[in-house]
């Protein structure tokens, strides 16, 4: 085995640098998949849908360029003692008060930079800009999207300690990319709903991805170990065997989470008929 893992380094070794939230394919899906679910009341334009899918990545090139983008797609929920007490402070400026603004930062703003490209949805709506529904409503996809992949809310996001380095990129790039299709054909008919407290919404779903941690850490070790000589053939496979309902799960609720944010934020703004 030591062997096989000396002749795959980089297939188990990926930059942190290059690490993406379920990587564009993933983002995409899942927004393609909230597209179908807007309900025909709100007359969301075919390409307008078709923008916002193809720019859900957007965020993540940005950090290319852009210092303050990384913190926006990550929330170390764990690091937090009030988390594992069961009684997490969802307030950032309580969180500053406590921590630090520079700790709260470096540990992840996901849930908040949620909320915020929220409210400037809303007032896109309100304003009947199509270009800005666009630009946020993409945002939001991919804030979403991150906020569904158990390892954008954790400590140990790629595995360094637990001895699984690269895991966060075998997991949501590598195997998701690979098995895409079947994901696709995973597609549920759901119906969005109006989300009345936003931020523990947000919190709610981060909570219960982290949930799912131990299942992919644990589902990496088992096929790490049973991969065989065949290794990034049979890992994958293995993975996706171990992981296939909770990734198929976190892709469908991501996009009705979604949904329902886009439609509640068109309820708040009142409803605007946008032109085509």
């Amino acid at each position: 085995m030591k062997k096989v893992k000396t002749a795959l380094v980089i297939f188990l070794l990926v930059p942190s640098v290059l690490i993406f939230g379920w990587g564009d394919k993933g983002h995409q899906t899942i927004t393609l998949f909230a597209m179908k679910l807007l309900p025909h009341q709100m007359k969301m334009n075919d390409d307008v849908a078709a923008a916002i899918i193809e720019h859900s990545v957007d965020p993540d090139h940005r950090k290319r360029g852009d210092k303050t983008e990384g913190p926006k797609h990550f929330i170390d929920i764990d690091f937090y003692k009030e988390f594992q007490d069961g009684r997490m402070v969802m307030s950032r400026d309580s969180l500053n008060k406590i921590y630090g603004e520079k700790v709260v930062t470096k540990e992840g703003i996901l849930p908040w930079a949620t909320e915020e490209t929220y409210k400037e949805l809303v007032e896109a709506f309100k304003e009947k800009n199509r270009d800005k529904i666009m630009l946020y409503a993409s945002d939001l996809a991919h804030y979403v999207g991150d906020g569904y992949q158990p390892m954008h809310e954790t400590v140990n996001y790629n595995g360094q300690l637990t001895d699984q380095k690269g895991v966060h990129a075998r997991y949501e790039s590598e195997m998701v990319d690979n098995y895409l299709d079947e994901i696709k054909s995973s597609f549920k008919k759901q119906t969005p709903y109006y989300v009345k407290d936003v931020q523990a919404y947000i919190f709610d779903y981060i909570f219960e991805s982290n949930s799912y941690l131990e299942v992919l850490l644990s589902a990496d070790k088992s096929a790490f170990e049973n991969a065989g000589e065949k290794f990034a053939n049979d890992y994958l496979r293995l993975l996706w065997f171990k992981t296939k309902y909770v990734t198929e799960n976190q892709f469908n609720s991501a996009a009705l989470s979604l949904a329902s944010l886009i439609y509640s934020a068109w309820r708040d703004a009142g409803k605007p008929i946008v032109e085509r």
